[in-house]
């Protein structure tokens, strides 16, 4: 068992971004199996996973991950991981305690932050490009990004003492995620006036209902393009898009990347 300090991985370290206020961005991949034994970190951080996967073992928990998952560590967490794919890549946004007091925010609020999960991954993806732009206002900007984080809690809090229907409707829309429903066909569903959802959907939701159905798209997206299996015209008409060039606009909007920069990653 072995703590690892600010910046170190167990994985091969591709490239580390330091903004120099607080906020490290660490890209990692692992191609052969690395020490699987319990360890912590210095520094909280998120993990994204951009290809692979792992069994993640803590305390009181085993959880197996993939492409695409999302996972928070406490800083000085203890925890395992066996059986990694090969190869796995992932990016690591770490961050220091000095950060956190100036944000007024802590640990607790960034681990619930995730739970807005395709929202947190879209401005780790975001923080990730910036780092390879990186040029006079990088630090600023991932460190403007990062404080969204905080911002996606009052979205939850709200959502978790929302009426009957948003959670309802929350599936629905995850359910007919490669559709295109219209606020009435949802309303007769859901039996409700389609003026309550209009009135109501950005309180909950923190976005529109077609913000929200492009987040879901585009993350459904994203395994289909790093799988590699269709191209760019099936996935975006298997994602419900009307055409290519209009997922390319989404997905960059979104993410920061386009879909054929994000498979290459």
């Amino acid at each position: 068992m072995y703590e690892l300090e600010k910046e170190k991985y167990l994985g091969n370290t591709k490239n580390i971004f330091n903004t120099d206020q607080g906020i490290a961005v660490v890209e990692t991949e692992y191609q052969n199996k690395v020490y699987e034994g319990w360890h912590s970190h210095n520094n909280a951080h998120i993990t994204l996973f951009l290809k692979g996967g792992t069994t993640e073992k803590r305390k009181n928990s085993t959880e197996t991950v993939g492409s695409g998952s999302l996972l928070f560590y406490h800083s000085d967490e203890l925890h395992l991981n066996q059986d990694t794919l090969f190869p796995s890549r992932n990016i690591n946004i770490e961050i220091e305690e000095g950060l956190l007091k100036e944000l007024q925010i802590d640990e607790a609020i960034i681990e619930k932050s995730i739970q807005n999960s395709t929202f947190t991954k879209f401005l780790i993806l975001k923080i990730f490009k910036e780092t390879q732009t990186a040029d006079t206002f990088s630090n600023d900007t991932i460190k403007m990004l990062f404080s969204q984080l905080a911002a996606t809690n009052n979205y939850l809090e709200r959502y978790e003492k929302s009426p009957f229907w948003v959670k309802s409707l929350n599936e629905l829309l995850n359910d007919c995620w490669n559709e295109n429903p219209n606020l009435q066909d949802l309303a007769q569903v859901l039996n409700l006036n389609p003026i309550t959802i209009s009135k109501h959907f950005p309180k909950y939701f923190g976005c529109t209902l077609g913000e929200y159905m492009r987040r879901i798209k585009v993350n459904r997206s994203l395994s289909l393009i790093q799988s590699q299996e269709s191209n760019l015209t099936e996935i975006s008409f298997q994602c419900g898009f009307a055409d290519q060039s209009h997922f390319i606009r989404t997905f960059k909007n979104q993410t920061g990347f386009l879909p054929k920069q994000f498979q290459k990653l």
